[in-house]
């Protein structure tokens, strides 16, 4: 895990790394209003609940026996004011895996500082401490912490982030890019109509990760231009057989996805060349 003053990095089990965006003091401070306003009302509905009650339990009595009953339900109330409000964060946070009413409308999240999500005890340990932040403790320790932790937070280990954006199915079905180092779809390839659909993606996929190290791009290229040049049935001596692989690839691509697929998105210009070829400006398709 690594931090920065405006992200929160961490390091999954495979080696991947993570970014989130840590919520700045503003944007909290206007989350912790918007609960404050909510849990506000609630105390409210809650005083009124125990006065009324209070109010019918003396009835007739003495003013000493009054007294005695308001006073156990000042400390009754003060009590019930300390629950509820544990409560409203510690079941907002867990029920929604780390979103309050006001961090929701302000689109943050209560994470782990590990990118995991808090357990029922950590999001009720820095909820309690909510009492110690709020007499300025907090918002102090937020000011100069560069995650914007409060007490809370680093007795609980969480971190606030921004939300990420949602993947949306539009999104996570949207194909990768295809790369290509000309647009020159080059002579028509003999046998180009015995391949179909499959092949087409198999081409596709490797087009569209330019950033293999070059050996290993190198060899995939020769692995799959030999398999598609049997694929169509090609003489040994066809001029395909001797153009580099990758070339092959991209012409195929270039020919065979308007037959297949007319209305895939058009290649993306690479600026490179291959070996033994003379560099010359990209054009339109």
């Amino acid at each position: 895990m690594s931090t920065g003053y405006d992200t929160q990095r961490v390091t999954t089990a495979d080696n991947v790394g993570i970014s989130f965006r840590v919520a700045g003091l503003a944007t909290r401070l206007t989350a912790a209003l918007l609960d404050g306003i909510v849990l506000g009302c609630l105390l409210l509905i809650v005083t009124v609940l125990v006065i009324a009650i209070a109010a019918a339990a003396t009835g007739n009595s003495s003013e000493a026996n009054t007294l005695v009953v308001f006073s156990l339900a000042s400390y009754l109330l003060v009590a019930a004011w300390v629950i509820i409000a544990i409560l409203y964060f510690t079941v907002s946070e867990a029920v929604s895996g780390g979103k309050t009413l006001g961090k929701s409308a302000m689109g943050l999240r209560v994470i782990r500082v590990d990118g995991g999500t808090a357990s029922l005890g950590e999001y009720f340990l820095r909820s309690a401490v909510y009492i110690v932040d709020l007499i300025g403790v907090g918002p102090i320790l937020m000011f100069f912490h560069p995650q914007s932790r409060r007490l809370g937070d680093l007795v609980a280990g969480t971190v606030v982030v921004r939300e990420r954006t949602p993947v949306t199915l539009q999104t996570a079905t949207a194909l990768a890019p295809v790369y290509v180092r000309s647009y020159d779809p080059g002579p028509a390839i003999d046998g180009l109509e015995k391949l179909g659909e499959h092949e087409l993606t198999a081409v596709r996929t490797f087009l569209s990760r330019p950033f293999l190290r070059p050996e290993q791009r190198a060899e995939l290229a020769g692995r799959l231009t030999s398999r598609l040049l049997d694929r169509m049935e090609l003489p040994p001596g066809a001029p395909e057989r001797m153009w580099p692989p990758e070339l092959l690839m991209e012409r195929l691509y270039l020919q065979l996805a308007p037959r297949i697929d007319p209305g895939a998105s058009p290649p993306v210009q690479r600026f490179h060349t291959y070996p033994g070829q003379v560099p010359r400006p990209p054009f339109a398709p």
